[in-house]
């Protein structure tokens, strides 16, 4: 049985889900790491053990629907953020007591880019990526969840209606004051 339908898939229909969902992944890993640990481990680390874990769940999974599948990744995804930042806020005391400091160059970067040799240019990107995640943090966690699915992982309002039991009309609206409170905190 294939992604139209639903019951077990196999191998191949299986990659194609991973792929087909695996920038919506990356994204949503992004916007729910926290500080702590944005700043000590590489996000993709953490994309890639929620495809590993997905992978090596394949053989029991049940396809019922791409929301279905989103959620079966997210939440994998999930727990895999709660449980490093818990380990690396155990140990937060460690690394207060590091001497060096890493340097602008040592911080990590989004995959495929290199660091700008300009401190300057670099500060300003980093404070938009910051000033963007406190805007989103602001938000109410339906709030973030609406403009999530709609903006960044394109589902469709109808959709979203449906998973949240609310009115198409009420997404629809929503989404309209969401955007115009973040542009509001941006300008």
């Amino acid at each position: 049985m294939g992604p139209e339908g639903t019951g077990a898939i196999g191998r191949e229909e299986f990659e194609q889900l991973l792929a087909r969902h695996m920038q919506p992944l990356r994204t949503y890993v992004r916007l729910q790491a926290g500080p702590l640990l944005r700043a000590r481990e590489p996000l993709s680390d953490v994309v890639q053990s929620t495809l590993r874990e997905a992978w090596e769940a394949h053989a029991s999974f049940q396809f019922t629907g791409e929301p279905a599948f989103r959620g079966f990744l997210y939440t994998i995804a999930a727990h895999k953020i709660i449980s490093k930042n818990r380990y690396w806020a155990a140990q937060k005391r460690a690394l207060e007591n590091e001497d060096s400091k890493a340097s602008l160059w040592d911080l990590p970067q989004s995959e495929g880019s290199t660091p700008s040799k300009n401190p300057g240019r670099h500060l300003i990107h980093e404070e938009e990526i910051e000033r963007l995640r406190e805007a989103f943090g602001t938000l109410t966690p339906e709030d973030q969840q609406i403009l999530s699915m709609r903006r960044i992982f394109d589902v469709p309002a109808s959709q979203i209606a449906l998973e949240l039991g609310i009115a198409e009309s009420t997404v629809r609206w929503r989404l309209g004051v969401i955007q115009a409170e973040l542009a509001s905190r941006l300008d």
